[in-house]
């Protein structure tokens, strides 16, 4: 289960508003129009990124979505560290 709150670089107890800077910040950081000289993988990457920053942006910045996402994150059990840090990996890099 991928945590909203480290995708957009803030903490479970932010505010409203808090949480619509870090999504500006990092929309910002990785739309396309500001990749001009970047390679078609790092575009690939940062496109990825993105849509990772708008879903969390989108279930942090609803209420009901918020409350629901903290309960089911506070509910998840590892039963398996490895594996799970090895879901995330990749995730993020693949």
């Amino acid at each position: 289960m991928i945590n909203h709150f480290t995708v957009l670089g803030v903490k479970a107890s932010a505010k409203e508003d808090e949480i619509k800077k870090a999504y500006k910040r990092l929309s910002n950081k990785f739309h396309p129009d500001k990749l001009i000289n970047a390679s078609e993988e790092e575009k690939h990457l940062a496109a990825q990124q993105l849509h990772r920053v708008k879903d969390a942006y989108d279930v942090l910045s609803d209420k009901k979505l918020r409350t629901a996402f903290i309960k089911d994150f506070n509910n998840v059990i590892v039963t398996n560290p490895t594996a799970a840090m090895t879901e995330l990996w990749d995730q993020f890099y693949s």
